[in-house]
């Protein structure tokens, strides 16, 4: 808003440069997050604002939740860098609310943890109530807000009309409609289980943040692409006028990430918390759906689906047949405790997750590549 304001005012074309303002935003939000994030990590410390243990062996514990930072300095990038649009409100809707819910269950996790502390409840009740708001809970608020926007997306925002692309195929060939009464529904379990995806993703230092990046970078690149008429001809994509102004909401986010990887490396000093992943989750599946491009978040995005589904199979089978289909999920605990049974690793805990960790880093930029390649040219 406040460059619109500055190019309306002196004329100058750069500030209605949509890379620009873009990078701008990302190199703002990278400053900010990472000269703010010390005071804000000592402030919660001041606070003990953690739901980790103090017995328990690890004694780097980090605090939390860093989100509600992500959230200030991605909310105020935005009211400076972009032009708001249906497009701008939507994410930044699904973001707040999102990032609202997760910092409430946060909060909750701490207030359990204290209580155990006073002896108000037993270590079992603790690690029961570990989850902070309940997951059926949190579950129906996701539903019900991604529900509400996307109802309020597909009315207000003509290029979300049901239309979907495939993979391998180009729109001229095949640009399948879903019915609003399918569509809707579509979408808000996009944003949901993406959301759910990235929370269960967080699970070792820096596991969630790489896999966001690459995600919104893959969206980032379609959104200005699709915005052109004549690219988006050539290369056999929807063309999507008005998306571009997404970029700088997605250059703020990364720009922030790339920060809380500054600080989260291990061992960390802060972790994301509910507040950042699922906050960030949801506003990437919604940018997703933006672009029509729903059906390459299972490329892309494949460490998030990966996680969620194994943690969905992992509680449905178990209740089916009293037995476990992994060792542990979300999935990455799976390999966490595989590896932990191979004398090789001699119970290195560190270098364990260490693994894990940059092998899924890995995996994404490799998806990231895979995605472009199948969006822009296998067709």
């Amino acid at each position: 808003m406040l460059i619109e304001f500055l190019y309306r005012q002196t004329g100058v074309y750069l500030f209605y440069s949509r890379l620009f303002s873009t990078g701008i935003a990302t190199l703002v939000s990278f400053v900010l997050a990472i000269a703010f994030f010390p005071p804000y990590i000592s402030f919660l410390k001041s606070f003990n604002f953690s739901s980790e243990l103090e017995n328990e062996k690890d004694k780097h514990q980090p605090v939390m939740p860093a989100g509600l930072l992500f959230l200030v300095i991605i909310v105020l990038m935005s009211l400076v860098f972009a032009r708001f649009n249906s497009y701008v409100i939507s994410a930044l809707v699904i973001y707040t609310f999102f990032s609202v819910i997760g910092a409430t269950d946060d909060i909750a996790k701490v207030v359990n943890k204290r209580r155990l502390n006073k002896g108000l409840i037993s270590k079992q009740d603790y690690q029961y109530k570990s989850d902070g708001i309940s997951a059926s809970l949190r579950l129906t608020l996701y539903i019900l807000i991604s529900l509400a926007v996307a109802v309020a997306a597909y009315k207000y925002i003509p290029n979300i009309s049901g239309h979907i692309t495939i993979p391998f195929l180009s729109v001229e060939k095949i640009f399948p409609y879903l019915p609003a009464f399918i569509f809707i529904p579509f979408m808000a379990l996009t944003i949901a289980v993406l959301a759910n995806g990235v929370n269960f993703t967080d699970g070792f230092d820096t596991l969630a943040s790489v896999p966001l990046i690459t995600s919104l970078s893959f969206v980032a690149i379609v959104s200005y692409i699709s915005h052109n008429e004549a690219w988006s001809a050539y290369l056999l994509i929807p063309h999507i006028p008005g998306v571009e102004e997404i970029l700088p909401l997605i250059g703020s986010a990364i720009g922030v990430l790339l920060a809380f990887l500054w600080y989260n490396s291990p061992p960390s000093k802060i972790i994301m918390g509910d507040s950042g992943s699922v906050g960030l989750g949801g506003m990437t599946a919604i940018m997703f759906v933006f672009v029509k491009a729903e059906f390459y978040l299972p490329i892309v995005g494949f460490i998030f689906m990966m996680e969620f589904i194994s943690d969905i199979l992992q509680i449905f089978w178990f209740k089916l047949r009293k037995r476990r289909i992994f060792r542990c999920a979300p999935i990455h605990h799976h390999f966490q405790f595989g590896m932990r049974d191979n004398p090789f690793y001699r119970q290195n805990e560190f270098y364990i997750k260490s693994k894990i960790t940059w092998r899924f880093h890995i995996i994404s930029v490799i998806l990231l590549v895979v995605g472009l390649i199948i969006f822009f040219k296998v067709r």
